[in-house]
């Protein structure tokens, strides 16, 4: 298989999972889901993020809810939240991640 077809091949299997996403995405929004899909691909994206710092709880509004086992780490966390936000976003192909909110938890 040489590399142009590599690629196509990539680009037709990226192309179907949108295309795919986005009839989910319609689908649950007609029977009153979208809010609770978004948000599990928003904490599913965080938790590939997070490296084991932080649990994803939730998202709403923009808000996306960690939570942390103790106040030291919630402030390392905190130091890189810009940067968290931006490979959150990343991740989803678009930006919905506004801000972060710690919950404390040992």
């Amino acid at each position: 298989m040489n590399k142009n077809s590599s690629n196509k091949n990539s680009f037709e299997t990226r192309n179907s999972k949108l295309k795919f996403q986005d009839a989910l995405r319609r689908r649950l929004a007609h029977y009153g889901l979208g809010m609770q899909y978004e948000a599990s691909l928003v904490c599913d994206a965080a938790k590939e993020v997070s490296a084991d710092q932080f649990e994803p709880v939730s998202f709403k509004g923009g808000v996306l809810k960690v939570r942390v086992p103790n106040a030291s780490r919630a402030h390392l966390v905190r130091l890189g939240q810009d940067q968290i936000i931006l490979k959150v976003n990343q991740a989803l192909g678009e930006e919905k991640v506004e801000k972060i909110r710690f919950e404390i938890r040992g």
